[in-house]
């Protein structure tokens, strides 16, 4: 379903600063946009209005069908979630914002009526009620009120509706005070709150201390079953458990029951050796991927299981693992499929720094030299999730989200248009493969299915796959590379549009594989036309002078890039050539001698 709001999509890691928030108020505008796309934006740094404004100022609202309310003291989420329940008033979803932490829940709870509100007393009445009901800001009164975006989505119910007159006729008081208390709602269970004696973990941490494996065992073994308080990683004998790559192998420690690792149950004095704590403050928690994590508020100090078991036992983070790996029998068995997978992506990557490369595609080495990193980080990222189910046809695949490259890359968050780049060049140059989406294996399909229906996201995640580089593998990319640059392409200009019209519909297939059945054309009629355009001028100018200088049938501004776009396709079809005013191709084709010699000429072949 999409809304009404005010909107400004640009993505921030950090609350904005006043400078730039001046900046954003100017370039909030007008949009109707879908509610999962508009979670996925908010939840992601975007910003908007809930309200549909004219102007700036509370004269100017117009309209509102969504209401946000602001949380950022003295409640958690699951609090304020079973409030939503109690009242029967869902969200349709919700994001933490900049400030959240797991030790003090900031966010905002989004709700949508079932109509669009444009009585300006009713909106307001709605909004004094809603805060009142939940206790939250009461800044959000205002129906000019700017919200930021923030860092996670707390719930994706999108079809949730509350609907206005039922929630004024029943909740609304007149009492001009926001945030009096309209209702009365149930008492909640007082938080229960557990101070472990020292002596309940003091043998777990002498163990891990030492690293003493059978001691750590045999603690563990005799260890109450807490099932239905935290899961138990391990239970028993300890039966062996095999992983085929790093990242699950990881995953899996970073999963291990932390709080029966260390013997912690509640708040306890912390037990990192520096710190002399003599009132408890520290506790284990759980982040959204399901790592546990020791945390201590007196000296401020965060570790997972490897981390905290470094600092206990003074050791090397390799001892660490493998103290935990035998502790609770892990180990990772890979297969010589997968060693020579993962000796294959790292040897890509040293390849594009070698000499060889530089000399035998010194075009393709200098085209990427400014991105290389990109795909070198790429290549040593993958390698630990090279799995002997996830393959085709003896080649591995790999799928990985926009948001995790980035990072891998070490790309600017706000600058998604980079990585966007490097992958489209790197799979026109044949570094990288995307692979469409009927050549995924079902069960990988289906997982990259889900990460879009729960984001919102209108295309799939794409899945990659990379060759050998080598002599034969980049024969061709080298080709490819100089008609980049005697096109004068940049990446800013490289689009589907001039792949096709370049390199021809199956080329643009392979590095738009998404775009594939949705314009198999690829191409639009304005586009088409602006193409013909050319064509027609460039035609005239010939057949007139004999010559056509490139600046003269460029252009500027649309025309350009149409011009960077086409070039290659008129030069083809029309049976054009483009040469360098050089004093042989002067005489060749009768070109004056007063066009500078660094002027591009196009000509008849």
């Amino acid at each position: 379903m999409n809304v009404k709001c005010m909107y400004y999509e640009k993505q921030y890691n950090s609350k904005p600063d006043s400078n730039e928030t001046k900046k954003i108020q100017k370039l909030l505008h007008k949009t109707e946009i879908d509610i999962k796309e508009l979670a996925f934006g908010l939840s992601h740094g975007a910003t908007f209005k809930p309200a549909l404004l004219n102007g700036t100022k509370s004269v100017d609202w117009t309209q509102q069908q969504l209401f946000a309310l602001d949380f950022d003291h003295d409640t958690t989420i699951q609090k304020e979630l079973d409030r939503c329940k109690e009242y029967n008033i869902l969200p349709c979803f919700g994001y933490t914002s900049f400030s959240h932490s797991e030790q003090e829940h900031h966010f905002r709870l989004i709700f949508c009526t079932d109509e669009v509100i444009t009585d300006r007393q009713q909106r307001d009445n709605l909004q004094k009620t809603l805060i009142a009901i939940f206790h939250s800001d009461k800044v959000t009164y205002d129906c000019t009120r700017l919200f930021y975006g923030g860092k996670s989505l707390i719930c994706d119910t999108y079809d949730n509706r509350i609907n206005a007159k039922q929630i004024i006729d029943k909740y609304y008081n007149e009492s001009p005070t926001l945030g009096s208390s309209i209702v009365t709602p149930k008492t909640c269970k007082k938080k229960l709150e557990i101070y472990s004696n020292t002596e309940s973990y003091n043998r777990n941490i002498e163990a891990i201390k030492h690293l003493d494996v059978d001691m750590m065992r045999d603690i563990l073994k005799s260890t109450p079953n807490k099932e239905d308080i935290i899961p138990s990683s391990i239970r028993g004998d300890f039966q062996l458990h095999t992983f085929q790559n790093e990242a699950d192998l990881y995953k899996f420690i970073n999963s291990i029951d932390l709080s029966e690792y260390l013997g912690i149950d509640g708040y306890v004095n912390c037990i990192l050796p520096e710190h002399e704590d003599n009132s408890p403050s520290a506790h284990i928690y759980t982040t959204d991927d399901g790592t546990q994590v020791y945390k201590c508020f007196g000296c401020n100090k965060c570790y997972t299981i490897i981390g905290i078991t470094e600092k206990l036992a003074q050791c090397k983070k390799s001892q660490a693992i493998e103290f935990i790996k035998s502790v609770y029998n892990l180990k990772l068995e890979k297969s010589d499929w997968v060693k020579q997978q993962q000796q294959m992506l790292i040897d890509n990557a040293n390849y594009l720094d070698s000499e060889e490369f530089d000399l035998q595609f010194p075009t393709l080495s200098k085209l990427i030299r400014t991105r290389k990193v990109h795909i070198q980080k790429m290549l040593l990222h993958f390698t630990q999730y090279v799995n002997d189910n996830m393959q085709i046809n003896g080649e591995t695949i790999f799928f990985d989200s926009y948001k995790n490259l980035m990072n891998v890359c070490g790309i600017n968050p706000n600058k998604r248009i980079n990585l966007a780049q490097s992958l489209t060049l790197f799979a026109l140059l044949n570094m990288i493969e995307k692979l469409p989406a009927e050549s995924i294996p079902e069960k990988e399909l289906n997982k990259a299915k889900h990460i879009a229906a729960t984001y919102g996201l209108k295309k799939l995640t794409n899945f990659y796959s990379f060759p050998e580089y080598g002599v034969l593998q980049f024969e061709n990319s080298e080709e490819i590379a100089k008609t980049l640059k005697e096109n004068h392409v940049t990446l800013k200009g490289l689009s589907r549009e001039y792949v096709l019209r370049t390199f021809g519909v199956e080329v643009a297939n392979k590095v738009y594989p998404q775009y594939k059945f949705e314009n198999s054309k690829g191409t639009s009629e304005k586009s088409d036309n602006a193409t013909l355009e050319l064509v027609n001028k460039l035609c005239n100018i010939i057949n007139e002078k004999g010559y056509c200088l490139e600046s003269d049938i460029r252009g500027k501004g649309q025309t350009e890039l149409q011009w960077k776009r086409s070039i290659q396709e008129i030069l083809n079809v029309g049976k054009f050539k483009k040469v360098k005013a050089s004093k042989r191709n002067k005489e060749q084709y009768n070109i004056p001698d007063s066009i500078n010699y660094q002027s591009y000429v196009i000509v008849n072949k």
